[in-house]
């Protein structure tokens, strides 16, 4: 069991570095080019394999921070890749039954998770911060579910949630690597640049889109949409 500890242990590691690199290159290569859809794969697989590596050294060694972050990380790389598949069209015929089944599993462990940190709060233990990270999950998962009950799509939205989603999990993976490895800034600050400067990105990013759509660029200027 041991050698199988220490084999997740260096191999999510691995993973984890892959995806640090992967995000970046995704996110300034053309959007929905060769570059862009490689290095977001190989950043979406990476991302499932800390997600169930970090279930199972999370659980073996109980770091609750690590599960937390896992499963957040996942879900905002599961469902802005997911998204891609209902682009333009009526959500009604694209959502999939798993699509449900990832969304209320990990709304489950968010809900588990909030109760948990609320109650350490309530007998005096400082988790602020998991508290935190536990409701802006249980949000962004309810937000997910509540466009799959509308069942429609506004124009170019899909664009948009993927960018907002796929950051989204980077920022929660460079939070995990923040505070794991850049032990020397304070505890808050170990946990929240990450959070700080990736939303503003995000705004960026999705204002700079839209401001161009708006002003009659076609989307296919803008990305290169994968017709296969």
């Amino acid at each position: 069991m041991e050698k199988l500890v220490l084999f997740l242990k260096y191999s999510h590691i691995v993973a984890g570095v892959i995806s640090l690199i992967t995000a970046p290159v995704a996110m300034l290569v053309t959007k929905g080019g060769a570059a862009h859809r490689t290095s977001g794969k190989i950043f979406l697989w990476s991302m499932v394999y800390i997600f169930v590596s970090a279930i199972i050294l999370g659980t073996y060694h109980w770091k609750p921070f690590l599960l937390m972050v896992s499963v957040l990380s996942f879900y905002l790389v599961y469902s802005g890749t997911r998204t891609l598949k209902q682009k333009q069209i009526r959500l009604a015929g694209s959502v999939m039954w798993y699509d449900w089944l990832v969304a209320i599993a990990c709304g489950l462990f968010m809900i588990a998770f909030l109760i948990w940190s609320v109650d350490l709060m309530v007998n005096g233990t400082n988790v602020i911060l998991i508290l935190f990270f536990s409701v802006g999950g249980l949000f962004s998962i309810v937000t997910e579910m509540k466009r799959y009950r509308v069942r429609t799509e506004t124009k170019h939205g899909w664009l948009f949630n993927h960018i907002g989603r796929m950051t989204g999990g980077f920022i929660a993976a460079v939070t995990a690597f923040s505070t794991n490895v850049l032990t020397f800034l304070p505890g808050v600050v170990q946990w929240l640049w990450p959070t700080l400067i990736g939303n503003v990105l995000i705004i960026f990013w999705i204002r700079t889109y839209r401001k161009k759509l708006d002003n009659g660029a076609r989307i296919t200027d803008l990305v290169q949409l994968n017709r296969h």
